[in-house]
């Protein structure tokens, strides 16, 4: 099989024909790469990532970068564990698989082995015959399929399976917030001005209230409700919104179709996606099909993906209502 090095990574030419044929369309992978993901991703890695995601439909490749980023910046952290043997725990890899110990052996067999067989997670994903949990290109590919089975396929839920690759709420967390900053905004002006100094205040004053508790009518500083978090970011900005999840609706521009959402926005769960009267919930999108949103009692505030059962459509507060 021909391959080509590309930022010092292995790539059949299939698989980069993918991306380089998706990159200028925006669809490999859910979302084109933010400047900042351009700048951190050493290129070999980022089609790497796209390519697998797009083995599994509803994973954005910025999730799984994201991992690769949380795990061991993408390959670059100098630690046992990442280019050979194990660490404390018994991961390995750039993308961190259990091999053994704590960890336990989610890759499936030896760290290293010739394919067939095919156990656990472990892939060959260069085909090179070889199936290496420390070769990006295995390991990429086999953390999709891992994913995948655990609940990001077609979306379904990604906190899910974002929690079963590392059970801690923290690193759910964590994941989700460096997706979001990977994955580049549309730049859809179908709602009016998307973003401003207002837009970067709000959205920075959500992320820096994360981990503190819901509390039904509280607007901060400790505790907050879905609408009050809004109230409060958007109010520190300068910009002055209605207490309510069902008054916010009415406070700016709609925004007609999720793939035209920028960060800053409001997305609205309703219990009759017919009636906007039973809008009951709202959240602030922050990129990469994700949001900050005080989701209910016992919980804080947290990432969640944006898009749910119960999404009725969204505003922009900085636009004119229309």
């Amino acid at each position: 099989m021909k391959k080509l090095l590309v930022g010092m990574v292995l790539i059949p030419l299939f698989i980069l024909g993918m991306v380089v044929g998706g990159l200028s369309t925006g669809i490999l992978g859910g979302s084109t790469p933010s400047a900042g993901a351009l700048a951190d991703i050493p290129p070999g890695h980022l089609a790497l990532y796209q390519a697998a995601a797009d083995t599994c439909p509803g994973l954005p490749w910025s999730i799984l970068a994201a991992i690769g980023k949380v795990e061991t910046d993408h390959g670059r952290l100098s630690a046992p564990g990442v280019t050979s043997g194990a660490n404390f725990a018994g991961a390995a890899g750039p993308m961190q698989f259990g091999i053994g110990g704590k960890a336990g052996n989610t890759w499936g067999g030896a760290p290293v082995r010739a394919v067939p067989p095919n156990v656990g997670s472990g892939v060959d994903g260069n085909g090179d015959g070889i199936a290496s949990v420390y070769d990006p290109a295995d390991a990429t590919l086999a953390a999709a399929g891992y994913l995948c089975r655990n609940g990001a396929e077609r979306g379904a839920d990604l906190n899910r399976a974002i929690f079963a690759y590392n059970h801690a709420d923290w690193y759910v967390t964590k994941v989700l917030a460096v997706a979001s900053g990977y994955a580049a905004s549309p730049t859809s002006g179908a709602a009016g001005p998307p973003s401003g100094p207002a837009v970067e205040h709000a959205v920075a004053f959500a992320y820096s209230q994360l981990g503190k508790p819901y509390l039904w009518g509280a607007e901060g500083d400790d505790f907050y409700d879905c609408s009050g978090l809004m109230l409060r970011a958007y109010r520190e900005a300068g910009v002055n919104l209605p207490r309510t999840s069902r008054e916010q609706w009415y406070a700016g521009a709609r925004v007609p179709n999720p793939a035209d959402l920028q960060p800053g926005d409001l997305v609205f769960g309703a219990r009759d996606l017919g009636d906007p009267s039973t809008i009951y919930h709202v959240g602030m999108y922050i990129g990469a099909g994700n949001m900050i949103v005080a989701p209910h009692k016992g919980a804080v505030v947290r990432i969640q993906p944006a898009i749910r059962g119960d999404y009725i459509g969204a505003v922009r507060p900085t636009a004119a209502a229309r």
